[in-house]
Parts: C-alpha cells; sequence; structure tokens
C-alpha cells in the first residue's frame, strides 16, 4: 500500500499533466464542432435568403426612374443561381446565354448574365430637295441627322422618283437608309442585399421592354476546407506549462520542435 501511495506521488505531476491536456483537447474539439455549425448555419440562411430573393425576382417588374440629367432609367432585381445546384429551369433559362455567347459549359469563368430587350418609337421631318431629271421625271432626295449626345445618334438618307403620265404621277425606286448609333450604360448595384440591374440611353424614344440579369455563384468553392487528419512537424513557440525532467510542472516560455499528428476534429 505504501508502495502504492509512494508511485501515486511520484507520478502526480504527469498525472495532472495529462488530465490537463485532456481537458484541452476536448475543448478544442467542442469549439471545433461550434464553428462548424456556425458556418452551416449560415451557409443555410444564404441559400434561403437566396431562394427568397429569386422569387421575388421572378415577380418583380421594370421601375422606370428619372436620372439627374433626365434620362430614363428601367431598373429590375436580380437573380443569384448557384451554378453547383442548377434547377431545371434555371438550366433551360441559362442554356440560351451559352449557347448565343459561346460560354463554356461549367460557366467557372462567368460572374453575370445580363440581357434586354428595346424598342424605339420614332417620328422625324426630314429634309426634302427635289432634281429635275428631265421634264417627266424628278427626283426627290431625303436627309436628316440628329445628334443627340454621348454617342447617340441617327442618321436619315434616302430618294424616290416622281414621273408625270396620263394618268397622273407615279412613284419609284424609293430607297431609305438610317444608321442609328445606341449608347446603353448598365450596372448592377447591391440595394439591401440584393442585386438590381440598372440601364439608361440618352437615346430619344427607347424604351426597355424587357431586362435579365443573373448572378452566378459556386458555393463549392465557398464551402469550408475539408479537413483531414495527418502528420506535421511544427516549430513551437510560447508560454505556458512545462513538464519538466523531474517530472514537476512548472510555468514559463518554451521552444521546441516535434513530429505530430492531428485527427480532422482537431485541425481548425
Amino acid at each position: 500500500m505504501e508502495v502504492l501511495i509512494n508511485n501515486i506521488k511520484k507520478y502526480k505531476s504527469l498525472i495532472t499533466f495529462v488530465l490537463g491536456a485532456l481537458i484541452v483537447l476536448l475543448f478544442l474539439k467542442q469549439c471545433n464542432q461550434i464553428s462548424n455549425l456556425k458556418q452551416d448555419v449560415k451557409q443555410a440562411e444564404a441559400s434561403a435568403n437566396r431562394e427568397y430573393n429569386n422569387y421575388l425576382a421572378a415577380t418583380d417588374t421594370i421601375r422606370i426612374v428619372k436620372a439627374k440629367n433626365g434620362n430614363l432609367i428601367s431598373e429590375k432585381r436580380g437573380y443569384e443561381f448557384d451554378i453547383v445546384n442548377l434547377k431545371e429551369d434555371q438550366k433551360s433559362l441559362i442554356d440560351k446565354y451559352r449557347d448565343a455567347l459561346n460560354l463554356n459549359k461549367d460557366l467557372n469563368t462567368v460572374n453575370s448574365l445580363i440581357s434586354a430587350e428595346i424598342s424605339i418609337k420614332d417620328s422625324l421631318l426630314a429634309n426634302v430637295s427635289a432634281t429635275q431629271i428631265d421634264s417627266l421625271t424628278t427626283k426627290l432626295t431625303f436627309n436628316k441627322f440628329n445628334d443627340f449626345g454621348n454617342g447617340n445618334s441617327r442618321d436619315l438618307s434616302g430618294s424616290m422618283f416622281i414621273t408625270k403620265n396620263l394618268n397622273g404621277f407615279t412613284y419609284d425606286n424609293a430607297t431609305f437608309d438610317i444608321k442609328q448609333n445606341i449608347s446603353l450604360m448598365a450596372a448592377i448595384e447591391d440595394i439591401d442585399g440584393y442585386n438590381q440591374l440598372k440601364i439608361s440611353s440618352g437615346y430619344p424614344g427607347l424604351t426597355i421592354s424587357s431586362i435579365e440579369n443573373i448572378n452566378l455563384i459556386n458555393t463549392k468553392l465557398n464551402q469550408r476546407y475539408e479537413k483531414k487528419a495527418g502528420w506535421s512537424i511544427g516549430l513551437g513557440v510560447g508560454y505556458g506549462v512545462n513538464l519538466n525532467n523531474n517530472q514537476v510542472i512548472s510555468t514559463g516560455p518554451s521552444i521546441g520542435v516535434g513530429l505530430f499528428y492531428s485527427p480532422k476534429w482537431l485541425r481548425f
């Protein structure tokens, strides 16, 4: 009995050290589990918010607002798709962009997909000049050029022949050429946590009848790093509890090099 008591006293420091190390390891494991749980909750919340935003985007309509320079701005809420977990309707929607723009199959280098449909309602009063070809035929020439500024312009030209005959007049070889330069400006703006596409132009009579913005994300790249157990060599410098050669625990600075094995749940 006395020998047992002496052995317990002899290794008391070692037993205390081992128990302390076990407590620290259990604490680290618990912290790691809590950290993983927080990240899982965060990803679940992001996924739920994404689905809700896409629902609002599907029911959203184009809003027209007036800019400070007088131009009209068309704006609409954008979608956000996860390219790793695309739904069937999302795949069919993206296919039209992939085919039209010759995009790579995985879309891993694409951030946003944008489309817009525009219509123009216009009227103009052209300048007309007449050239007498002969006693019966006259050539009418039309031309009109407008510069609306900021890269927007319209150039109209045309001609036609009027010939007098016994029944009145005939109109032949009417040709009209029109050249339009239309400048569109667009921006994707973060509004209260969702993306909104804005498109504007200074071209008069231009209406944006449909706009679509799809922002692509890759949740696989955003997932936490898959931790693996393994061996590693490390250099440690610090201040803490030390166990010396006499099996006595003391506190103080320490430095050391060692070979370590760490399970997955201890890697963070």
